[in-house]
């Protein structure tokens, strides 16, 4: 599943480090099958090096799992991640508290 028609890659610390940018953007989080988590985050790499280190409960639940991203700019972030999730629904979602910060 390519997010908006991107690059897909596994998520794994290898794939995580050579083609996860470390930049501004949305990423997602699938199956082959199954969009799981829809993130944005100044720093691409560390948020899904984050993914990777503190697995979420939710998450958990899916395998084998892969990666995209799109870059964006800092004031758009939040807004593309919204219209993500609205479209793509996936399966795990941020928390209220999460809204708006750093990886989510």
């Amino acid at each position: 599943m390519a997010y908006e028609e991107g690059e897909t890659y596994p998520l794994t610390f290898a794939a995580v480090r050579e083609k996860a940018p470390d930049a501004s953007g949305v990423y997602t989080i699938s199956t082959s099958t199954r969009w799981v988590w829809v993130g944005e985050s100044d720093d691409i790499r560390q948020s899904l090096f984050r993914h990777l280190n503190e697995p979420n409960g939710c998450m958990d639940r899916f395998n084998p799992l892969s990666f995209s991203f799109r870059l964006a700019p800092a004031a758009e972030r939040l807004a593309r991640q919204r219209a993500r999730i609205a479209e793509l629904k996936p399966a795990c979602k941020p928390t209220k508290a999460e809204w708006g910060t750093r990886g989510s």
